[in-house]
């Protein structure tokens, strides 16, 4: 998957398609619906992608564990390249951009939405027994990446970083969670971790709005409910 993204990087950048991808991109929302967009982009946020990740929980401690290990790869990619480079949001270039959500101006390389998507894919789809879960993680990571340019506030080369970025984490993290397992499996670590993403969700279903896509805000107290549900469930299954 890096290797895919590099390349398609490589490719857009080589032959300057950037802007008129983004245009052809950005188009499909006022073609399709706001609100479909809005509920897929919010996918990508960083509280919803960690509540996503609660189930695993009690159920694949190994996944658990690296996921401390993502998070930090993910951050450290994002906010080191937005400190390194500069780059204009599309509404702050283009006239016209159609917006949802917040329009933001600056801070576009990467993405950090979709850096989080396909961190968070990744980390499922990689160790995952079914090809066809693989595939499904990896088009559903791809379809958030795309909403970031249709929701007007990402290039596309900024998803493609984000997309390299998130998978690349993802593969170090399962790595390093291998290495230092014998630490990360201990009780205390799990409950610490799984305390930590049962917050993210109890936070979605409170309410999340600096997401900033209000259209989205049933979507994201789903989620929260469905994923502290799945973790009590298995509460009461497991022992302690």
């Amino acid at each position: 998957m890096p290797a895919v993204a590099g390349a398609a990087f490589v490719i857009i950048w080589a032959v300057d398609a950037n802007r008129a991808l983004f245009v052809a991109l950005n188009h499909l929302g006022p073609a399709t619906s706001d609100w479909l967009w809005a509920n897929t982009t919010v996918l990508g946020d960083t509280v919803v992608a960690f509540a996503l990740c609660l189930p695993l929980w009690r159920r694949r401690p190994d996944l658990l564990w690296a996921f401390l290990f993502l998070a930090l790869l993910g951050t450290l990619w994002v906010h080191g390249l937005k400190h390194l480079f500069d780059v204009s949001r599309p509404p702050a270039v283009i006239p016209d951009v159609h917006i949802i959500g917040p329009g933001y101006q600056a801070g576009s390389f990467p993405s950090g939405h979709a850096t989080t998507a396909f961190a968070i894919a990744g980390l499922m789809a990689i160790t995952a027994r079914f090809r066809t879960t693989y595939v499904i993680l990896a088009s559903g990571a791809l379809v958030v990446g795309i909403s970031r340019s249709v929701v007007g506030v990402h290039w596309p080369l900024d998803i493609l970083a984000g997309a390299f970025g998130g998978w690349l984490s993802a593969v170090l993290a399962i790595d390093l969670g291998r290495r230092t397992f014998s630490f990360g499996s201990k009780a205390w670590v799990q409950w610490a971790l799984g305390i930590f993403l049962a917050v993210c969700a109890a936070w979605l279903v409170i309410g999340h709005p600096r997401s900033g896509y209000p259209q989205a805000d049933l979507f994201q107290r789903a989620i929260g409910i469905c994923c502290l549900a799945a973790a009590a469930a298995r509460l009461k299954r497991a022992p302690a």
